[in-house]
């Protein structure tokens, strides 16, 4: 299975976070615009508009690549999937999905609406919230539709999505109480995909003076992360793609070799969820109490004699008077004994008669 690696990566993977009126989608789209003109593509740049930002920069797209901006207004998870593999097929340069937090929030909500629906049919009461077990599945029907296409599909991608706070418990030292507080930034997405971009972006409106007592917004982008290490950690204020450009150069043209997410590991599991270690576990159970029933049932005294006889019974099937070594049996050799006890119960039995 060895092979060399270190190929190089064809495609940007790129992620803006940040809350309202940061300047998420117009830094994306200058992104984009720099990305298509450096790798001399000549696909037209798309977006997967949920908040109607494309008809704010299509002109600017227009302007700086002749060729119009395309793309799809929606929410829904299952236009961004069909959105992101038109792309392909399309020959897009680039796609910009703005924004992420959307077609996550969609799909969480239709989840919950078929969910009640089908509690409905069974006269339960109705969920307000999603419940715990019900993420794995969510994110069973997200991750290889979505998060997998991204990181391994031979497109430049560029998500933009909204910020939240993450929060967590910490001891006052004062009060020696226990008090939630923020303690950083999160992409609002499901919580694995907000770390898969290899260049993620902050952005932040700032307030500069302008030394006459006022002062002018401006947007601020801090590289969360670089997987190339050129930018990472750099502050740039209203950037262009000059500034995200040594990350960009850095890219292999072509060069996709994704990794394998398909599903190969064979855990055994059954309906129940149980694995092969452990249904043999359970059947180990279940067939040594089959044994001690039809034992008991034609020995169920507790005389030395019938003791005996007990122990040559298990003797003569299992070779062993143990019945700690019995149970510690496989579970095909307990189901042959079980039969061979059954038969020669039935046979003496006819005997007796």
């Amino acid at each position: 299975m060895l092979k060399p690696l270190g190929g190089g990566q064809g495609y940007l993977k790129a992620g803006f976070l940040g809350f309202q009126k940061s300047g998420k989608t117009y830094t994306a789209i200058q992104l984009a615009i720099g990305t298509r003109k450096h790798f001399g593509l000549s696909g037209p740049i798309a977006m997967f508009d949920t908040e109607s930002g494309s008809d704010y920069v299509a002109p600017l797209v227009k302007k700086q690549t002749g060729v119009d901006l395309v793309g799809v207004k929606s929410r829904a998870f299952t236009d961004l999937v069909a959105t992101a593999k038109e792309c392909l097929t399309a020959g897009v340069s680039v796609l910009v999905v703005d924004s992420i937090t959307h077609p996550w929030r969609e799909l969480c909500d239709a989840y919950l609406v078929q969910v009640n629906e089908k509690r409905k049919e069974r006269k339960l009461y109705a969920l307000q919230k999603l419940e715990f077990q019900h993420w794995a599945a969510v994110k069973g029907i997200w991750t290889p539709q979505w998060s997998d296409f991204y990181l391994t599909a031979p497109l430049h991608i560029i998500i933009c999505g909204r910020a939240g706070f993450e929060y967590d418990m910490e001891t006052n030292d004062e009060t020696g109480r226990k008090e939630l507080v923020k303690t950083g930034i999160k992409m609002r997405v499901e919580g694995e995909f907000g770390f898969e971009p290899s260049l993620l972006v902050e952005m932040e409106r700032v307030q500069e003076p302008t030394g006459d007592g006022g002062f002018r917004l401006r947007r601020q982008a801090t590289v969360l992360g670089d997987r190339f290490g050129v930018v990472d950690g750099k502050t740039c204020v209203d950037p262009g793609f000059d500034f995200f450009a040594p990350h960009v150069k850095l890219l292999t043209p072509g060069a996709n070799v994704p990794v394998d997410t398909s599903m190969k590991t064979e855990t055994g599991a059954d309906e129940a969820g149980d694995a092969t270690w452990q249904r043999e576990k359970r059947e180990r159970v279940i067939l040594c109490e089959e044994i001690q029933g039809a034992i008991v049932a034609e020995y169920p005294g507790q005389t030395a004699e019938e003791k005996r006889k007990k122990g040559e019974l298990l003797h003569t099937i299992f070779g062993t008077r143990s019945w700690t070594a019995v149970e510690n049996m496989d579970s095909g050799k307990l189901r042959e004994g079980l039969q061979a006890l059954r038969d020669m119960l039935a046979a003496s039995r006819d005997d007796g008669k």
